[in-house]
């Protein structure tokens, strides 16, 4: 289908938000489209955006039409063409595509962590999370010893991370979403000085010491068998994925990732997105395409754009 543009505006250095309108998309978090100008041969392939948001039809100053924002960073032909386009400058446009993050019924804390360009996915999961409203059903022991229902916000804390502080996007986004937000940048330009993977880990560290020590208290705060206290939701580059993959296995804490790669044509017909997955242990044995991990973990290959791009961080054979 064909979509307009209608803004395009450069936030800093070489990142850019552009706005299309198009025909009603909705969309879960973690989904993404594919774009091209229309009739543009180079690059002849359209390139995969993670949606960050969608404005819905019927808003005054999106003049009854679907408005679809996505951000990105110049850094080749395909996101140079988009950077040149004009408003009312048409686009080849498919989606939404792809799988987005799953939401836990229970969750009562929400870990966000974005590295560079993969805050667009973060963001509209904060922004879901916001506009629902969800709410932690539990108990509390009081001082006599009785218990008293209690229902509090869903939490939400974020990590957000880039080389340096040109490439932190989204802060305001995040807060205004309520998210609590920590920085870190790897030039120490803004927040703390390192890797956004060291805040996670920091945070999830002072996290499990402080329950232990509370559950001394008398005032303690016993959330229901069925809720799942946290889960992380990531996206950024793939040795971020990783690193935060391995701190939530060892804090046995679940995890998502949204996998970046290069995409040909978005649903699965070109196989050019494989990435390697832990064969199921239920499962048939590896066919021919398969291949024996070195650590002896039978791994067979998934597509990143039609199985994912979001899959669960212990589901990748990293």
């Amino acid at each position: 289908m064909h979509a307009e543009v209608d803004s395009l505006r450069r936030l800093h250095a070489d990142y850019y938000l552009q706005r299309f309108t198009s025909p009603r998309l909705v969309f879960e978090p973690g989904q993404f489209i594919m774009v091209k100008p229309s009739g543009c041969l180079d690059p002849f392939l359209p390139r995969a955006y993670s949606i960050l948001r969608v404005q819905r039809p019927g808003r005054q100053a999106t003049g009854g039409k679907t408005v679809v924002e996505i951000l990105y960073k110049v850094i080749g032909k395909g996101t140079t063409a988009l950077s040149q386009l004009k408003r009312g400058d048409r686009v080849d446009f498919l989606g939404p595509l792809g799988n987005g993050y799953r939401i836990p019924h229970s969750l009562t804390t929400a870990l966000l962590v974005a590295g560079g360009i993969g805050v667009p996915p973060v963001v509209a999961l904060a922004e879901r999370l916001a506009r629902s409203q969800f709410t932690i059903h539990g108990s509390r022991r009081g001082k006599t010893g009785h218990r008293s229902s209690v229902i509090g916000r869903l939490k939400m804390v974020a990590f957000v991370g880039g080389k340096t502080r040109h490439d932190v996007l989204c802060v305001a986004d995040l807060r205004k979403a309520g998210a609590t937000v920590h920085v870190a940048t790897e030039d120490g330009s803004v927040g703390h000085r390192g890797l956004v993977t060291d805040l996670l880990e920091s945070f999830l560290r002072s996290s499990d010491n402080g329950a232990r020590t509370s559950a001394s208290g008398s005032a303690e705060l016993t959330v229901e068998a069925s809720v799942e206290p946290s889960s992380v939701f990531a996206c950024g580059p793939h040795p971020m994925l990783h690193a935060v993959a391995r701190i939530a296995k060892r804090f046995e804490i679940p995890c998502q990732v949204s996998v970046e790669a290069e995409m040909g044509c978005g649903f699965g017909a070109c196989m050019g997105c494989v990435i390697p997955t832990k064969q199921s242990a239920v499962s048939s044995q590896p066919s021919a395409e398969d291949r024996i991990a070195d650590s002896g973990q039978p791994t067979a290959y998934k597509l990143c754009c039609k199985d994912g791009p979001v899959f669960d961080a212990q589901e990748i054979a990293w």
